[in-house]
């Protein structure tokens, strides 16, 4: 192989051993391929390329020796099984090239050719790049021995394409965190978050401060279930990386053109470290490595200087460890409410002229910037850090939506989009009923996909300063590997397509089309993908008669066919008949509809055997009382985030879970009032409403509800009234139980108002969660 322009050096080349086998009629080749993330250009070329003659593969020296001898391991897997000798070997190279005109960063070419596949780039980077799509190529050759000749010219649309993992909440060793960077890169990632500091866990060894790790890293147990039930284990938990395993990830990364970006919390989520060095707080402990998930008041002592001192020493161990450019210094949920009964804090705000403790967190912010960067680098910090006034060169990661976002890039000020609407993984992907417990909110692969980094609100050149995106996997209940992979796959590859590929180019039949083509690799790399983007989905609405719903199936795999399965519904616990419990499965070919309490399940099959059970499925249990499938009406529209399905999800026979998405649930921030229609005057006994409380979240049983009948629709009648406890959390049925007649129930529920000091989200107004009215 030439060089060139002759001015890189000699090549390293290998021939990869073969095995010999009778010549055979090799499988269809494939026409076309299907690569994640989309290249910028794809052009299919004549002829057809064998893959069953020896490889021989050549690396500019120039590329480096590990990118040599990592290709070397990944083609030694990748050959087909079958192979044969040849006149030639297939030529596999890899080469550095010079241009006059200056490309994009990371930018690649990749030629497939009857006798030779090439990767082109002016990078080591954009070598490893085309690398990643070399793979993915071999990997659909492989079945058939050979590949359709082609040209790809590629490179990304934004710098900053990353993925986030906490390891604080919940430990991963060096092994997996490998395998994690490794799925960075199948998708063209470059950056990698490590989230190495919280309340429950310090996970990095800090020689000049041991007991970060000695007693940091370690908990008396961890919370367990919904965070509403506040149940906890006793169990020992813990874990951290040595200095020489940071150093081991941090070269592994970096031999994939991954950046490694630290986050060390500060000033808050800090518990963890002042359980190791109480004198770090305001009031000196003692303090615990927190066994719950949340935001504590504790946090580091903003006017004692020895915590500046310990912070500089903890960067300058970190910075050591990490290369990059960005040192994540957190910056979110830091409660004042110490600061505030701080006198040494009260004092920094004097001697500072600051006005208010959110100066006091930018004065924090400020100072730790100027040290980070006399070290030669920049600090990054969540959206938080934007209050009270955003240090000079940091850059902001918007998480609480846009909004941070939009406001430093119009500063002048660089920002990564990672709102949680579209990129927290943490959220439910698919039906909640049937997926693991979360965290809270509905995230499918579809929504990812839909995201757009660059908001309308800015301008093009303030769009400039939207470095990219980031996922974000945080790990309060995932306790395992194959969990984070379950979270992660694919919305990471829909969110890589989302920052690689230009927006004009982007199509969701097209992405789910090759997403499909992506699992059987994946099932083979052993990641625990999920696959809920498969499950079907129903949708409730009125029917034509009061007291029927009418049930619609859509299904997640457009082109499989779906059955649906009718059981009986148990009688409810206060009913005192045994029914016969009777269940029916078959072929969904249209809306059905049902007038008594049905448990229905609905999933994709193969289309000839209805016990086919390889796709997940989604259940629901629908009950039927006197409201259900009326009319009803709302004095109030529910807010917009939590209005699917609108008044109707209140009678549609669904109860609402503890698992609160926005599909379950309607949602205020208001009192609102709810009447129905029974359609005629019915004996009542019992009128009620389920409500949610989750004061973390910031929602709020009512304060009360007021319950009251009418004949008429207009003069209502007292029914009675409930009043749940105050702060009370889970899932809470109000009601009340009176004798009488009506046709019209009405339900005044008002709101728990502004959120008492104290508590998470203080002066706003909290939620009001409501779901099903049950009249009997």
């Amino acid at each position: 192989m030439g060089l060139a322009l002759g001015i890189f050096g000699p090549m390293r080349s290998l021939i990869l051993p073969c095995v010999l086998w009778a010549t055979g009629a090799l499988a269809q080749t494939p026409t076309t391929v299907d690569l994640l993330p989309l290249p910028v250009s794809l052009q299919y070329e004549e002829g057809v390329c064998t893959l069953i003659c020896p490889w021989q593969l050549e690396v500019d020296e120039a590329a480096s020796i590990e990118l040599f001898d990592m290709l070397h391991a990944e083609l030694m897997s990748l050959r087909p099984p079958q192979q044969v000798q040849c006149i030639l070997p297939l030529r596999i190279g890899f080469r550095m090239v010079a241009f006059d005109t200056l490309m994009p960063p990371e930018w690649y070419q990749l030629t497939i050719r009857p006798n030779d596949i090439e990767v082109m780039a002016p990078s080591a980077e954009g070598l490893y790049r085309g690398s990643r799509t070399l793979v993915q190529l071999l990997e659909q050759g492989r079945s058939s021995g050979a590949l359709p000749c082609l040209t790809i010219t590629d490179h990304p649309r934004f710098p900053w394409r990353g993925m986030h993992l906490d390891v604080c909440r919940h430990f991963f060793g060096v092994d997996f965190v490998k395998q994690y960077i490794d799925l960075l890169a199948r998708y063209k990632m470059n950056t990698f978050h490590w989230h190495l500091t919280e309340d429950q866990g310090w996970r990095i060894e800090i020689k000049k401060y041991p007991k970060l790790t000695e007693v940091g890293a370690w908990r008396k147990g961890s919370q367990i279930g919904p965070y509403a039930a506040q149940t906890f284990d006793t169990l020992h938990y813990g874990g951290f990386y040595t200095q020489d395993e940071i150093r081991e990830v941090v070269a592994y990364a970096a031999a994939r053109h991954i950046t490694i970006v630290p986050e060390i919390e500060m000033p808050g989520h800090a518990m963890a470290a002042l359980a190791s060095y109480p004198h770090l707080g305001c009031t000196g402990g003692p303090y615990e490595v927190q066994r719950g998930w949340g935001v504590f008041d504790d946090v580091f002592c903003a006017g004692n200087d020895s915590v500046f001192t310990f912070l500089e020493d903890v960067l300058s161990e970190v910075m050591e460890l990490f290369p990059g450019e960005y040192i994540h210094i957190g910056g979110d949920e830091c409660p004042k409410t110490r600061w505030k009964e701080c006198a040494k804090c009260q004092a920094r705000m004097q001697a500072e002229r600051l006005k208010d403790e959110h100066e006091l967190q930018s004065y924090f912010i400020q100072r730790i910037e100027r040290f980070v960067n006399s070290k030669g680098r920049k600090i990054i910090g969540w959206d938080e850090i934007l209050e009270g006034g955003l240090a000079p060169n940091a850059a902001v990661m918007s998480w609480r939506g846009t909004e941070g976002g939009i406001a430093a890039a119009k500063a002048g000020h660089y920002a990564v989009m990672s709102p949680g609407s579209h990129c927290y993984f943490d959220h439910y992907q698919g039906d909640p009923a049937n997926e693991p417990v979360a965290i809270g909110g509905y995230t499918t692969v579809q929504k990812v996909y839909s995201y757009e980094p660059i908001p309308e609100a800015l301008s093009a050149a303030e769009a400039q300063y939207i470095l990219g995106a980031q996922g974000n996997v945080w790990t309060e209940y995932i306790l395992t590997p194959e969990h984070v992979e379950y979270m992660a796959v694919p919305r990471m590859p829909a969110l890589a397509e989302v920052l690689w590929t230009p927006k004009d180019m982007r199509d969701e039949t097209d992405f789910i089309r090759r997403l499909e083509a992506e699992f059987p690799r994946l099932e083979e790399m052993g990641v625990n993908a999920s696959k809920s983007m498969y499950q079907v989905r129903l949708t409730l609405r009125q029917g034509e008669q009061l007291g029927e719903i009418v049930i619609e199936a859509n299904g997640g795999k457009p082109t499989q066919p779906i059955k649906i399965t009718l059981e009986d519904d148990p009688p409810e616990p206060w009913e005192s008949e045994m029914v016969l419990i009777n269940v029916s499965t078959s072929p969904y070919d249209g809306p059905i509809s049902i007038k008594e309490p049905f448990i229905v399940t609905v999933s994709h099959y193969d289309g000839v055997d209805l016990d086919d059970r390889s796709f997940p499925a989604s259940h629901r249990t629908i009950t039927f009382n006197l409201a259900t499938a009326h009319p009803i009406t709302l004095s109030t529209p529910p807010h917009e985030r939590y209005s699917t399905g609108g008044a109707f999800t209140l009678v549609d026979g669904i109860r609402g879970s503890s698992r609160r998405v926005d599909n379950e649930w309607l949602a205020w921030k208001t009192d609102v009032t709810i009447t129905v229609d029974l359609g005629e005057e019915k004996d009542i006994t019992h009128i009620g409403i389920g409500a949610l409380g989750d004061t973390h979240s910031w929602i709020h049983l009512p304060q009360e509800v007021i319950f009251s009948t009418s004949s008429d629709g207009s003069t209502f009648s007292e029914f009675g009234r409930a009043h749940p406890k105050p702060n009370a959390s889970g899932k809470v049925e109000l009601g009340t139980s009176v004798h009488t007649k009506s046709r019209y129930v009405r339900m005044e529920v008002n709101s728990a108002g502004t959120i008492s000091e104290g508590l998470p989200g203080a002066g706003h107004p909290a939620w009001l969660f409501l779901d099903e009215v049950e009249v009997r």
